[in-house]
Formats: C-alpha cells, sequence, structure tokens
C-alpha cells in the first residue's frame, strides 16, 4: 500500500480502493453498534441501575432472612407470605407491626441520578391506600408516595414513585422500601428501581 505505483492498470486500483472503502465502512459501523450497546448497557455515558424483586427467593443473609435476586438483597424475608399474590407464588405481607420491606440500599450516590421506582400493592379493602413507597438518605432527604399509574381487575394497583437526587446527598447511601403503617395488612409484589445518572450540570 505504501507504493500505489505498482497497480498494474486504474481497473486493479480502482478495485483496491473501493475493497479498502468498503473495509472501512465495516469497521466503523461495528464500532457504532458496539458502542451503542455500551452505552446502553452503562458501561460508558451515564450509568442507568435497574434493581428488581419478585418476592420468590428468601434466604439467610448474615443474622436475618433476605429477597435475594440477582446478586441484589432486599429485607424483609420474613414476611413473605402466599395469602394474595400478583404473580408467582409469593408476595410480600406488611402490617402495622412489621411496617416495613422491599428495603434496598444504594450505595455512593453522585448526586446528579434520578430514581423511578414502583410496586404493585393488595389489600381487601380501601386501606390500601396506605401502602408507600419511601426514600430515606442520610437524615436529610425522606420522601414518599402512593401514586396510582395502573389498576388491574383483581385489585392489584401499581404505585410510582419519580424524583431527582439533590447534588447535596453525594456519596450519601439512598435506602428506598415499602411502608405499611395500617395495622391491616398490605401485600406488595413485584419491585423495581431505576436509578438513571443525568448528565453533569
Amino acid at each position: 500500500m505504501s507504493d500505489l505505483k505498482n497497480f498494474e492498470n486504474q481497473d486493479q486500483k480502482d478495485r483496491f480502493f473501493h475493497i479498502l472503502k468498503n473495509g472501512m465502512r465495516s469497521f466503523i459501523s461495528i464500532g457504532l453498534v458496539i458502542f451503542g450497546a455500551m452505552w446502553l448497557m452503562g458501561v460508558i455515558g451515564n450509568t442507568n441501575h435497574h434493581i428488581a424483586c419478585n418476592a420468590e427467593n428468601v434466604v439467610k443473609h448474615g443474622r436475618e432472612n433476605y429477597f435475594l435476586q440477582d446478586g441484589n438483597y432486599f429485607n424483609g424475608g420474613d414476611y413473605q407470605s402466599q395469602n394474595f399474590v400478583l404473580e408467582g407464588k409469593n408476595s410480600l405481607e406488611l402490617n402495622a407491626e412489621n411496617p416495613f420491606g422491599f428495603g434496598y440500599n444504594y450505595e455512593f450516590l453522585k448526586g446528579n441520578e434520578e430514581v423511578l421506582a414502583w410496586v404493585w400493592r393488595y389489600a381487601e379493602g380501601d386501606w390500601k391506600t396506605n401502602g408507600k413507597i419511601v426514600a430515606a438518605a442520610g437524615g436529610k432527604l425522606w420522601k414518599a408516595t402512593e401514586e396510582v399509574v395502573e389498576t388491574k381487575e383483581n385489585g392489584w394497583e401499581k404505585i410510582q414513585f419519580k424524583f431527582k437526587i439533590p447534588n447535596f446527598l453525594q456519596n450519601e447511601l439512598l435506602n428506598i422500601y415499602c411502608w405499611n403503617p395500617d395495622r391491616r395488612p398490605i401485600y406488595f409484589d413485584d419491585f423495581h428501581i431505576v436509578i438513571q445518572e443525568l448528565e453533569d450540570l
């Protein structure tokens, strides 16, 4: 390639550059596909964490029982229930004696994240509106929601929570969990947390 004068004729030279150009196009296309896949997975660019718990698997972790899914631990494993279930065989039952569950700790906040959490809840009466998703961090943040975004015919409701992490919470620990302060039971199933790092300002 260093000596283009070695081509026997113009046709041979044109074919060489045609092959070279197509090879470069393929190389660039493959590179863009790999870059896009890595960006979507959070390997490069902004990181997107999706954590979920379906209440199916309970394991002993330390001295307590936790729900375990995809390598992530959620508290409340002692309150696994088969009474009312959205999907699978189990759900989480919370009441005034055991008001907290599905608790997950997300460490080392950067202070530029957007958090989206949702869970399905069920109760045999209108007290199910007491069931909430709560987010707390370092004694500096406490938020709760019960916004209903979807309802199934069997009475299960999907509640959703979306908020931005303020930058003064950098390096703090974020705890997200379900809460029922009512003495009557509320059931929770299919808990999801999505944490998306936003562009720095």
